[in-house]
């Protein structure tokens, strides 16, 4: 190589190189900018998600609970009424957000998804009000079938039984830490 071709190589080198920088100092401003936004919306959905499925509930107060072996992340306080447990199991193309109300008595009062990934047109139907309103009045120990649910059953999604699963196994795991919160140490029954 010759001097020249090595001078040519190195200025390509540090234009590129600028241009990289400059795209990296804009992509870190305006995530500056959108991640308090992202963050506050995140919230907003959440705590929608809550009302919808625990409406009875004033406010909402965080409850501490051991998470050992469960899809649950965070249960909070609805009072008397009940709690709203949110859960993150893993469904067919990775975790699948769910809130999760349980009244006083131990049934549930509602399910919504506030996010998935879920495969268009099969898993994603978890999202529909027909799968979701299957899990209203149930107990601890769902269970999926695939057709002709009865009792504590659940319809699973045609050919999406993975994502039925899931959502069952966080419907599951949110009513056993209401159990463990409530001190009636039921074991869980997956």
């Amino acid at each position: 190589m010759q001097g020249k071709d090595i001078r040519e190589i190195l200025k390509i080198g540090l234009i590129l190189f600028a241009i990289t920088a400059i795209a990296a100092g804009i992509l870190a401003v305006v995530n500056s900018v959108t991640a308090p936004i992202i963050a506050e919306n995140a919230i907003k959905k959440r705590d929608a998600a809550m009302m919808k499925v625990l409406p009875d509930a004033k406010g909402f107060e965080q409850v501490e609970f051991s998470a050992d072996n469960t899809s649950v992340t965070e249960v909070y306080s609805g009072g008397d009424v009940g709690y709203v447990v949110l859960c993150e199991p893993n469904g067919y193309s990775g975790a699948i957000s769910l809130v999760v109300g349980v009244k006083a008595d131990g049934t549930v009062s509602g399910i919504d998804i506030t996010s998935q990934s879920e495969t268009a047109g099969l898993g994603s139907n978890c999202t529909n009000d027909e799968f979701k309103a299957q899990f209203v009045g149930k107990t601890k120990g769902i269970s999926v079938v695939k057709q002709g649910a009865d009792g504590n059953e659940i319809d699973a999604i045609s050919s999406a039984t993975k994502t039925s699963k899931a959502v069952t196994k966080g419907v599951n795991d949110a009513l056993s830490a209401v159990a463990e919160i409530k001190g009636e140490g039921l074991t869980d029954e997956k």
